[in-house]
């Protein structure tokens, strides 16, 4: 099922479609629309066409553990889990959101035909760290956070919806207090805001 041109649902989650939310789809079309414009930015800046490669989108908890005991680290309170569901562990997180995290808004991890640092860096001029805009000379992207991500050999950028595309301002004011643009060179151990 074909999501915007460049972009199907099989490459974000082997699940039917019909298991999708009608919230789900709606978070799907917009980051789908964040990685057009991603897309199309970089294929100008280097004068040839630049598909990313969807390598991480669409989670369910299982999906998380799996990552867990395969030795990644992945956040249980990731966007790629689009809203479903999670039990949460960290305490301090449980102290903010509850025992269970729903408000996830979607996220995907995108490997640039050019390569994710070389992507990152071309991006890294036009990133507006006050709005979590991305100030493009096509036009502007509201994004939740692009994070450079590097595990051994090898690199992706986590790109994620804005979380005022679902909540209120004044909730994402009063949770969803992160940094938009992130380096990670340990697999998400650690991260460094640039």
């Amino acid at each position: 099922m074909k999501i915007t041109t460049n972009f199907q649902l099989k490459e974000f989650t082997d699940r039917p479609h019909e298991l999708l939310t009608p919230i789900q789809r709606f978070m799907l079309l917009n980051l789908c629309s964040i990685l057009e414009c991603i897309r199309s930015f970089l294929s100008e800046a280097l004068k040839t066409t630049i598909p990313l490669v969807v390598s991480s989108g669409i989670r369910l908890p299982s999906d998380t553990n799996k990552l867990r005991n395969a030795g990644n680290n992945p956040s249980e309170t990731s966007d790629h889990l689009f809203g479903n569901i999670v039990k949460l562990r960290s305490r301090v997180k449980i102290k903010t959101f509850g025992r269970y995290y729903v408000y996830s808004v979607g996220a995907a991890d995108v490997v640039p035909a050019c390569g994710a640092t070389s992507a990152f860096q071309l991006m890294l001029p036009y990133f507006n760290r006050q709005t979590g805009e991305v100030d493009l000379p096509g036009g502007t992207i509201k994004v939740g956070q692009v994070i450079l991500e590097k595990k051994d050999n090898s690199d992706w950028l986590h790109i994620s919806n804005p979380w005022d595309l679902v909540y209120s301002g004044q909730m994402v004011a009063s949770f969803f207090n992160r940094k938009h643009f992130l380096t990670s060179v340990n697999n998400g151990e650690s991260y460094e805001s640039v």
